[in-house]
């Protein structure tokens, strides 16, 4: 019988807590084991498939490599507008005002793993003196995509060829949970920030609410394209460990992960053309999960000393 060896704190205690099968894209009815460690409680897929067996779970029409058009409608504003005075007033937009403070410096930006790419799309209207870099290894349509102060590229070679300390700052949006060795990429990537530099990680959370409420249906677990699933506990060891300081975590106040879970629960195949205005009506459930460390998502941001 094969070890499962965490790959995170090397215990190799270890229990079973669900199966799954992948909910998401549908690309089969295959069930996988997910564990979690007894010793740092780091989740994952046991046994581990490897890249080969996962590249049929990230095929062209994977949704996250789609760029979608928002359909603007009246009753979806309203929500959005007050929603957004709110965080405006209050200054709770934690990531726009740490990216701020760099807005007037000229700043080499990775987004590692950037799917479509609308994360760096949306940045270089915002910060014009930085220089944007994508990579993604499974999105081969991005690279058809050409901008003078964008760069994508699909082989980990090129990073190589960038050289250490090139970056200011590094974005892992929704990618370490789709890594077999999260600690040897964040290794990895600490080499090719500057001193300094800030690493921003954004992943799901295994102590949210909506993963106990909902369990094999929660929109999360995306089985088996996530391989790993955080704690803010595991994740800021595994960053500690790689001599990385934490400087801020919080937690995510969009409800669009407990939505998805409550249309997987009932089956719901198809979003429904009312799923903007429910998602605004769960945000302010999402918010008190916020404000309890216990919404589905959280962004931490380490900084290389």
């Amino acid at each position: 019988m094969k070890i499962n060896k965490c790959i995170l704190c090397g215990s190799e205690k270890n229990k079973f807590l669900i199966k799954g099968i992948d909910r998401y894209m549908g690309i089969d009815k295959k069930e996988f084991n997910i564990r979690q460690c007894l010793e740092c409680k780091l989740t994952f897929l046991a046994p581990m498939p490897d890249e080969d067996q996962l590249l049929k779970y990230y095929p062209d029409n994977y949704k996250v490599f789609k760029v979608e058009k928002k359909k603007y409608k009246i009753i979806k504003n309203y929500f959005g507008i007050f929603k957004n005075f709110i965080i405006e007033k209050l200054n709770l937009n934690h990531l726009k005002n740490i990216l701020d403070k760099f807005s007037d410096k000229n700043i080499n930006y990775l987004d590692f793993g950037c799917g479509s790419g609308k994360n760096i799309f949306s940045l270089k209207e915002k910060y014009n003196k930085w220089k944007f870099f994508g990579y993604d290894k499974y999105n081969k349509k991005m690279l058809k995509i050409k901008n003078d102060k964008i760069e994508l590229f699909q082989d980990i070679k090129k990073l190589n060829q960038l050289g250490d300390d090139y970056f200011h700052i590094i974005n892992l949006s929704s990618v370490i949970e789709h890594v077999q060795n999260p600690s040897s990429l964040i290794f990895f990537l600490k080499k090719k920030l500057c001193k300094g530099g800030l690493i921003i990680i954004k992943t799901p959370n295994f102590n949210s609410i909506s993963r106990k409420v909902f369990g094999k249906y929660w929109h999360n677990l995306d089985v088996p394209r996530h391989l790993h699933i955080f704690s803010d506990k595991n994740l800021t060891k595994m960053l500690d460990d790689n001599g990385l300081k934490k400087q801020k975590i919080f937690y995510s106040r969009n409800s669009g992960v407990e939505v998805k879970s409550l249309y997987s629960f009932f089956n719901i195949k198809k979003k429904p053309k009312s799923h903007n205005l429910i998602v605004n009506l769960f945000n302010p459930l999402t918010i008190i999960l916020s404000l309890l460390n216990t919404s589905s998502t959280i962004t931490i941001i380490a900084q290389k000393p």
